[in-house]
């Protein structure tokens, strides 16, 4: 698996992706309960990111359709970062804000696991294409590994940052505390997609390449066959 380096980058894309997840599902308890002042939205914030997270991902089929999916991904990431780095500039009473971008946000970032499963199968195909075996078992187990992998990262980041900025749990917090939470929401995750876009820059199996992959593979296949 070593030689299929668009396995190696999507693995990495799991690790960074789950990790900026991560650290803004966490931070948002945080956020709503010592910047917003208003713990119990936390109810409803989160259902709203993975509500509109389904709903995009049901949309995944269509985008696929008219959008390659290496340019897709970027895209999505893109769009992630900008809307994640906003959350920077919203005001702690802009409750309406807070939500239409976190809908947004669950919209941009639910078609990212059927794409990256699909994409995995790709890396498979190639791998067997140019290695002789597809590995389709390990390659979607390392996935799986680099998403823990990412959340435990994104735990540890949260980690260090709170004890940096002195935070204290159940207390009034400091401004920097507050403004590291709020950095937590916006700026830090926004940083983790985009280098996810920055990473898929590198993936090679766009549409064509994998049309030339599995026709050879196909071509190969019927040899045997005949």
């Amino acid at each position: 698996m070593r030689s299929n380096k668009p396995w190696i980058l999507l693995f990495f894309l799991a690790l960074i992706i789950m990790g900026g997840i991560t650290l803004r599902m966490t931070s948002a308890a945080y956020y709503f309960k010592y910047v917003v002042n208003r713990p119990e939205l936390l109810g409803t914030f989160v259902p709203a990111y993975l509500l509109a997270a389904a709903a995009g991902t049901a949309c995944t089929p269509l985008l696929t359709r008219f959008i390659d999916k290496r340019k897709l991904m970027i895209g999505l990431m893109l769009a992630s970062t900008v809307l994640s780095a906003a959350f920077l500039f919203v005001d702690a009473d802009q409750i309406v804000v807070m939500y239409a971008l976190q809908i947004a946000l669950g919209l941009v970032l639910g078609p990212k696991s059927p794409l990256s499963f699909s994409m995995l199968a790709d890396s498979a195909d190639y791998n067997e294409w140019r290695n002789g075996r597809r590995a389709t078992g390990m390659t979607f187990a390392a996935s799986s590994f680099a998403q823990k992998l990412g959340t435990a990262v994104a735990v540890g980041v949260i980690g260090t940052i709170f004890t940096w900025l002195g935070y204290v749990p159940n207390a009034a917090q400091s401004t920097d505390s507050q403004a590291g939470i709020v950095w937590l929401m916006s700026v830090i995750p926004a940083s983790f997609t985009l280098m996810a876009a920055v990473i898929m820059i590198f993936y090679t199996l766009d549409n064509p390449t994998m049309a030339r992959i599995q026709a050879d593979l196909a071509a190969r296949k019927s040899a045997l066959t005949s």
